[in-house]
């Protein structure tokens, strides 16, 4: 699956509420009729975020006269987009990133999600309108990856998965423990949240790629790979959705990318975890 690394400009408009900032993005897809070397379209869009699923606030809530293309007014329970890493400092040059791009949800292929979707039928509630949005701190402290849900032809989606990392770029002495963090957040109104889980973890590095971990939630499995001295925290992983790699000794071949994908039944979201390993091998 594409890691999305096209991520552009992101401002903070204005407040939105007492919480939540109103975010500038934009949204990207592939024009129409185009084929393996499709031309991509882009349009400026802004989010209006509230965390109440109940409240009319967000949609009652007219925004300043701008040239946007698309509105969207978004609910976030669990607040990943609230985050400050997304809102910074009046006057700053820093900026925070963000992509919105169309999403369809299908089953995955791969031998540790296959239990997530061992039923032939797709639920009705797949037939709406469906939006992945990455985005990144501007101080490097957030890397983000939702996955969002809209009734079919309205402007008002719901994030139902979140991915995220607090430290995406580490460097680790060699030798040392390291922890990736990788954390999801799933929407437990979302008749998917109950359904099970997958967490996969995969290494690249100048075109070379491998599977690290995958872990099958649903059926409490393991896949087989050949990376030994790395595993998870399984307490916290059922309890709080902590994904995190642990590796238990550092070593220059871990220096590279690590991808965390966490699967629902349909649909998955992903982020991107830089590791530099420094020191030098005895």
């Amino acid at each position: 699956f594409r890691v999305i690394s096209t991520v552009l400009m992101l401002s903070v408009y204005h407040f939105y509420g007492t919480s939540c900032p109103v975010l500038e993005c934009w949204f990207v897809q592939e024009k129409p009729g185009g084929g393996f070397h499709a031309a991509m379209s882009q349009e400026k869009s802004l989010l209006y975020i509230n965390t109440d699923p109940d409240s009319e606030e967000t949609r009652s809530k007219q925004g300043p006269p701008t040239d946007h293309d698309r509105v969207y007014y978004v609910t976030d329970p669990a607040a990943t987009l609230c985050s400050s890493s997304l809102h910074p400092p009046e006057g700053s040059v820093q900026k925070s990133q963000c992509e919105i791009n169309p999403f369809m949800p299908q089953p995955s292929t791969v031998q540790w999600t296959v239990p997530l979707t061992d039923s032939a039928h797709s639920p009705i509630y797949l037939q709406a309108d469906w939006y992945t949005a990455a985005l990144q701190g501007f101080d490097g402290q957030l890397r983000l990856s939702n996955v969002l849900r809209a009734p079919t032809a309205t402007k008002e989606p719901k994030v139902v998965l979140s991915v995220s990392s607090r430290t995406f770029m580490i460097r680790s002495r060699l030798g040392e423990p390291v922890v990736l963090d990788c954390g999801f957040w799933v929407d437990a109104s979302s008749p998917l949240s109950g359904s099970g889980f997958a967490v996969e973890w995969r290494y690249q590095f100048r075109g070379d790629g491998r599977l690290v971990l995958a872990y099958d939630g649903k059926s409490d499995r393991f896949a087989e790979t050949q990376e030994e001295g790395v595993g998870l925290d399984f307490t916290a992983l059922h309890e709080t959705g902590d994904a995190s790699l642990i590796l238990q000794e550092a070593q220059v071949r871990h220096s590279g990318t690590y991808i965390c994908t966490v699967y629902l039944p349909y649909l998955l979201a992903q982020v991107a975890v830089e590791l530099e390993i420094v020191g030098e091998e005895r």
